[in-house]
């Protein structure tokens, strides 16, 4: 048999109720010409009836069972034993639609050959009903400076090169990191290699009271960790030599705006001081001036003016 093209690695942790959904919808990945999907499970010690589910699928896909050591160590863990000159990374709560991971191939073999690739997500609740597309930038080539600024690639969308992965050795093991390891991985692809886009909503990101988004003070130490890793980095340490304000004014934007979403204005006030006193000119960027406005006004105001301006 040949090896597989791609290995699709799912991290679960908990989430019984959504997991199985997640692993039909790689299993049902077609690749052209007959090529085949690899399905890694890698359940992070859950104490739910996960791995009661990831049974029924016994000998379609490779379980993994590892102690408690968050995402990113589970991720790694499901790319140590993946043999796909791919690896596409899905989270147990979201699911693809048919003809993602083809669409991945075909933006993979392209001349310019990127590190990664990723696409637009569309979110849904518990039910799988539409709550609507996520409307973020879709760059590609070198978007180091971009991605610096601001984390536009959805997690369950992103497909990256092996080779790629294992030279950059894969996710930091950090568990403050853990909901942030995602970006700071991408940042230290981005500084090395092209990255593509793939024009599809071909992923399902699942919205409900558990994402670890919504708790803003787990949040606020992720995001921390992520600048600091990857500043820490060599070749993004070269990248950003005398720019390091600015990614870190970037990251504190990104936590002003998480700490709205989650009522606490206040906080959100400290963040954006702590944005311009690590880089002044940050006051003249859009995503600055949109958080601003929004913790000034209040979440009414700004639902009424958005509605305004879809109307």
């Amino acid at each position: 048999m040949s090896p597989p093209v791609f290995s699709a690695i799912i991290p679960t942790y908990n989430r019984a109720a959504y997991v199985a959904h997640a692993i039909e919808s790689a299993l049902a990945q077609r690749l052209p010409g007959g090529r085949a999907t690899e399905v890694i499970v890698v359940d992070d010690e859950s104490s739910d009836s996960t791995p009661e589910v990831c049974a029924r699928f016994d000998r379609q896909i490779l379980y993994i069972r590892q102690a408690n050591r968050r995402e990113g160590a589970a991720r790694n863990a499901g790319a140590a034993r993946a043999s796909g000159a791919y690896f596409a990374f899905l989270d147990s709560d979201d699911y693809w639609l048919p003809g993602k991971l083809a669409a991945d191939l075909a933006r993979f073999e392209r001349a310019d050959q990127p590190a990664l690739v990723y696409s637009r997500g569309r979110n849904v609740d518990p039910r799988d009903q539409p709550l609507g597309e996520r409307q973020l930038e879709h760059p590609e080539g070198d978007v180091f400076w971009l991605l610096a600024r601001e984390a536009f690639m959805p997690m369950s969308t992103v497909a990256v090169r092996a080779d790629a992965f294992q030279a950059c050795d894969g996710f930091v093991e950090d568990r403050d990191l853990s909901g942030t390891a995602d970006w700071e991985l991408w940042l230290r692809l981005a500084a090395r290699w092209p990255v593509g886009f793939v024009e599809q909503t071909a992923t399902c990101i699942r919205v409900h009271g558990r994402n670890m988004s919504s708790d803003p003070a787990y949040m606020e130490r992720a995001m921390l960790s992520g600048v600091r890793h990857a500043l820490a980095d060599p070749v993004i340490a070269t990248r950003a030599r005398g720019r390091e304000g600015f990614i870190r004014a970037c990251m504190y934007v990104t936590i002003a705006l998480n700490a709205y979403t989650n009522g606490r204005r206040g906080r959100s006030w400290v963040w954006l001081a702590r944005a311009l006193l690590s880089w002044p000119p940050q006051a003249l960027d859009a995503r600055f001036f949109g958080a601003a406005v929004r913790a000034l006004v209040g979440p009414g105001i700004a639902s009424r003016v958005r509605h305004v301006a879809r109307a």
